[in-house]
């Protein structure tokens, strides 16, 4: 895992100064502490910062160039599968220097050209430069784990990991409206557009090529094609099995310590059990809460770690610990990102560290087999019995009564609440209005920057698109996989792993699975009051009956009592009028939204308030009007 950064001559114009490049490569020092090269050829120059984790030996130092001297490459990512590529490679003859992947894909990449990313199975991001033609290929893993950032600037194509660097390399901070609106409703802005004008994002299963002529972008993996070619197993939870206990088996390779992250819920239960099957002697890491008992399942962890035989190490934080936590993850923040759960997992990452250098994690598996409250409101929309109908028919009770996150019997009622009022909407209505963490339209209304509305429109529009892709709760599922995933999920762990120079591998995304799982019917995946009914069935002899018969609860926060407690005072410092007008939002809205967080009936504020603190700090920090 690793940093990378380039710039390509487009135009006539100078070389890129040395000085301005070598800054740039430094702002990625967090994700690559172990090692720094540069290479420059032509119109290219490329950066890397190396996380060192597969053959840890001066071998592997980045940019790595081929024996014949015309490819080299920079890479951040794993490829698991690369014992077996480099297997049959040397069958054919080739021989190589080092043992790391890295060696592989650029061989693979000298024998197939841009067709060789079918044969990794992994996540990515890469580029290379072909010093002959002097140009430039890129590409970024099918589902979005490692990020690719780009813009074109005064007559240069730039990338990499982290929009930061790009500010560095010179990219003006403009602020994009329509992006700050995203924002504050989805608490994450959608790729292909980032919170700065000019600055995109590749797509996930998407590759670049850039040449003196400009730059072409082009799609080399779908999933919804991909799950329409792999066949259904007559033994379907037989062959999952044997996917993801092979997926986890590959995924602890390294020369590294590695460990598993362990939150007592299904998913990282599942990964940690099959971890245990293959590691003597598995770490596992939790966290909780020692001030707010009702966000705390520490408990679960502790229970599943004593079942599977792990040494487990459990975090407790109390709200001080908290709030300086908040505070730091506030500064490591490459662009606005409000989902509360990045800070106790900015937390548990450093915290873990210190330990091993590498996490495996359930990250995907709600995604790919149905195990969001989202999905179960789907199918019950979809498919109404008599409950639905009387939770429909009660809908006038719902809206007068208290709602809050903070409780277990309020949450339910603000549940039932928006469960009544979304039963007549699509299928695309409701997955954006379930996708928003403020209501489109309140969210809009802080930004006091112009824009033409259609434009939003139709940038919103595309996050429901897949939905008619495939039929179905799959189709459902596929959008999560396309939004959800990549702009959220991942991106919050690669930003919390990252800061700390720690590598999270996701086994529930090795290509294998996820295909395995979006070629099966639904209902295996999703059955009302059963969520992800597959893993369940699958897995449940591996862990206590009370871990598999646990509903979906997230990696809840205390946020309220933090932003009205022991970050008062930062709050008030962040939304200054002047600061919050300078971000392009409205500075009287705000206020108000203040108030009402402190007042006795906050309703949900905090979570917008978060956003806007946010959303505030980074642009005055990154922008430099601090």
């Amino acid at each position: 895992m690793c940093g990378i950064i380039g710039t390509f001559r487009t135009g006539p114009g100078p070389a890129f100064p040395d000085g301005q490049f070598a800054a740039a490569l430094g702002s990625l020092a967090h994700r690559g502490p172990d090692d720094a090269g540069q290479y420059a050829q032509g119109r290219a120059l490329l950066g890397h910062r190396r996380l060192s984790i597969t053959d840890t030996s001066a071998a592997g130092h980045q940019p790595f160039t081929d024996a014949g001297g015309r490819y080299t490459i920079v890479f951040n990512g794993e490829v698991f599968n690369f014992r077996e590529l480099r297997s049959r490679l040397e069958q054919q003859g080739h021989g190589f220097r080092s043992h790391t992947d890295t060696e592989v894909v650029l061989r693979l990449f000298l024998e197939k050209g841009p067709g060789f990313l079918h044969d990794l199975n992994g996540f990515f991001a890469l580029a290379i430069h072909d010093a002959q033609e002097d140009r430039l290929f890129l590409a970024r893993d099918r589902y979005g784990v490692k990020p690719l950032l780009w813009a074109v600037h005064a007559g240069h194509f730039m990338f990499a990991s982290e929009l930061r660097a790009l500010l560095a390399l010179g990219v003006p901070a403009i602020p994009d409206p329509d992006s700050a609106r995203q924002f504050l409703t989805f608490f994450f802005t959608p790729a292909p557009h980032t919170t700065v004008a000019g600055i995109h994002k590749l797509l996930p299963g998407h590759a670049m090529h850039v040449d003196a002529d400009g730059v072409r972008v082009e799609q080399w993996y779908d999933l919804a094609d991909a799950a329409k070619r792999t066949a259904a197993p007559a033994n379907p939870g037989q062959q999952l099995f044997n996917l993801l206990d092979d997926a986890v088996k590959l995924r602890l390779e390294a020369d590294v310590p590695v460990g598993a992250f362990l939150s007592g819920g299904v998913d990282s239960s599942i990964i940690s059990a099959l971890a245990a099957r293959h590691h003597r002697h598995l770490h596992t890491f939790s966290i909780g809460y020692a001030d707010d008992p009702f966000f705390d399942e520490t408990r679960y962890a502790e229970e599943v770690a004593q079942h599977i035989g792990s040494e487990h190490h459990t975090f407790k934080l109390g709200r001080e610990e908290l709030a300086d936590g908040y505070v730091r993850l506030l500064k490591a923040l490459d662009e606005p990102f409000a989902d509360s759960s990045a800070l106790p997992s900015f937390i548990l990452c450093e915290r873990t560290r210190k330990q091993v250098t590498v996490a495996l994690s359930g990250d995907g598996a709600d995604e790919v087999f149905g195990g969001y409250q989202k999905h179960q409101a789907e199918l019950r929309w979809r498919t109404p019995g008599a409950a639905e109908r009387a939770a429909t028919l009660l809908a006038p009770l719902w809206s007068t009564l208290p709602k809050s996150r903070n409780s277990a019997w309020q949450n339910r009622i603000r549940q039932l609440d928006r469960f009544a009022r979304m039963a007549g909407q699509s299928g695309a209505e409701r997955f954006l209005q379930l996708a928003a963490f403020t209501p489109a339209p309140e969210a809009e209304a802080f930004v006091a920057m112009p824009n033409p509305a259609d434009v939003l429109a139709g940038r919103t529009a595309l996050l429901a698109a897949p939905l008619a892709r495939l039929d179905g709760l799959n189709g459902v599922l596929l959008a999560d996989m396309a939004s959800t995933l990549p702009n959220d999920m991942l991106h919050k762990v690669d930003l919390t792993s990252m800061a700390h120079g720690m590598e999270v591998r996701p086994p529930f995304l090795d290509r294998r699975v996820v295909e395995l799982a979006f070629a099966l019917p639904a209902e295996l995946k999703l059955r009302k009051g059963s969520g992800k009914h597959i893993l369940r069935q699958t897995f449940g002899h591996l862990l206590p009956p009370t871990v598999m018969q646990r509903s979906k609860k997230g990696f809840e926060v205390p946020l309220r009592d933090l932003l009205r407690g022991p970050l008062a005072a930062l709050v008030d410092e962040v939304l200054r009028p002047d600061a919050v007008a300078a971000a392009g939002l409205d500075p009287g809205r705000t206020a108000g939204l203040v108030r009402q967080l402190r007042s006795a009936s906050p309703g949900s504020a905090q979570a917008t308030i978060h956003a806007l603190v946010v959303y505030v700090w980074w642009w005055t920090h990154r922008s430099g009007t601090q």
